[in-house]
């Protein structure tokens, strides 16, 4: 392939690289959304009452923090192409700088020596006029006849030894000063070849500092798109964490209460005599679907604090009917703030200790305070009503007057 067409078409690959955005390595948006999106979904099932857009602020900002980390060695990787980039501009305007002070040196040399050359040629036409005014003998009996017979002999000759030494250093510097100038050009061809290779290799060098300085300026706009996005979220975020505080102090509050109700409505029923169940096992209340988000501590991704999810939630259509997990008496049947619509069921002991389970966030209650309830009946309809984003089932085991995972129970 031709010089000149390898180096159109690098430098249009250059000059493609400075106009088209990269994005090969780029996050997909799409991707990205995605990603959020099932954070947020995530967030509303560990944290009952968590609102959707308040996840996902909270999934806006964990995704820019995790995503930080990359694109500061991005931004820092773009900064060193370019420092690179300006670094070789720098070293070929030098070399091109240095390239064109010696194209004048020798300009100038040249020059000299074509003035030498002229002088030196213009002495041995003289001599060589002189030979032809004397007849076309050669200079050399010329001159030695003509000095030979107008003075003593010795003198003669001398004075023509001393011509022909003369005649014949002029044509040897003449000699000497073609071969020096021919060199000298050489050299200057040579230097004008590296002037124009210097030129078409920083003519690429310009390009590709452009592309090295829009990828740098593209890294940082991204990380100070993160940045922002991190900061606008932590505002948010902090502007929620007294509410937040406050709702969380009242859900507390509110299971308080119940373990309170619960143990109350036990100790009247045993002082009126009333029989509790006791002896059969506790069974799942939806059986078939998923957990959604098991008993455990969190740490609530506003306030920062340790948290315990009371229960386990199942993945529960809103309307699918809620069946007792055994044998039992209704001691709640209503509402119950943050929980929403809740049934809560007292079991009597088993193994020695007090046993309830409890229903929240249903959509329709089916049974009243002091009704019996055997295992499998259908007490309520799952829903989303109260501190809740989704349509689920938030089932708790109540032991001894304290919240326990409930799976143990019904596995």
């Amino acid at each position: 392939m031709p010089m000149k067409c390898t180096l159109i078409l690098t430098t249009l690959a250059a000059l493609l690289a400075v106009l088209m955005p990269v994005t090969a390595l780029s996050a997909n948006p799409r991707e990205e959304k995605d990603r959020v999106d099932e954070r947020v979904e995530e967030l509303t099932r560990e944290f009952q009452g968590l609102d959707e857009e308040l996840a996902r602020v909270i999934a806006e900002k964990e995704s820019a923090e995790e995503a930080m980390p990359e694109a500061e060695d991005a931004l820092s990787q773009a900064q060193d192409e370019l420092d690179e980039a300006r670094r070789k501009d720098e070293e070929l305007a030098a070399r091109m700088t240095s390239a064109q002070n010696a194209q004048e040196d020798l300009r100038e040399q040249i020059d000299d020596g074509e003035q030498e050359m002229e002088d030196s040629q213009q002495a041995v036409s003289k001599i060589g006029r002189q030979a032809y005014q004397n007849s076309g003998v050669t200079s050399d009996v010329a001159l030695l006849l003509q000095m030979a017979t107008s003075d003593s002999g010795a003198a003669g000759f001398n004075r023509v030894d001393s011509a022909v030494r003369s005649q014949q250093r002029t044509i040897t510097r003449l000699s000497e000063q073609r071969a020096t100038n021919k060199n000298y050009q050489d050299r200057l061809d040579a230097v004008a070849e590296e002037i124009e290779d210097l030129k078409e290799e920083a003519a690429q060098v310009v390009l590709t500092k452009a592309a090295a300085e829009e990828e740098a300026r593209r890294k940082k706009s991204d990380l100070d798109t993160l940045i922002d996005t991190k900061d606008r979220a932590s505002r948010t975020i902090e502007d929620n964490r007294a509410k937040t505080e406050e709702e969380l102090r009242k859900e507390k509050e509110e299971q308080e209460r119940l373990v309170r109700e619960l143990e109350k409505w036990e100790e009247e029923a045993e002082e009126k005599g009333v029989s509790l169940p006791g002896s059969g096992d506790l069974r799942n209340p939806v059986p078939g679907f998923p957990i959604t988000s098991p008993f455990g501590y969190r740490i609530h991704p506003i306030t920062q604090s340790r948290r315990l999810h009371t229960g386990t939630d199942f993945g529960t259509p809103c309307g699918t009917p809620i069946h007792s997990a055994g044998d039992g008496v209704v001691v709640s049947a209503g509402w119950a703030g943050g929980y929403g619509n809740r049934v809560m069921v007292s079991h009597g002991k088993i193994g020695g200790t007090s046993i309830a389970s409890a229903y929240s966030h249903n959509t329709r209650l089916t049974v009243s305070p002091g009704d019996r309830v055997s295992q499998g009946d259908v007490i309520a309809l799952a829903g989303t009503t109260g501190s809740s984003t989704g349509c689920h089932l938030h089932f708790e085991i109540m032991q001894g007057g304290g919240y326990v995972n409930p799976m143990p129970f019904i596995e």
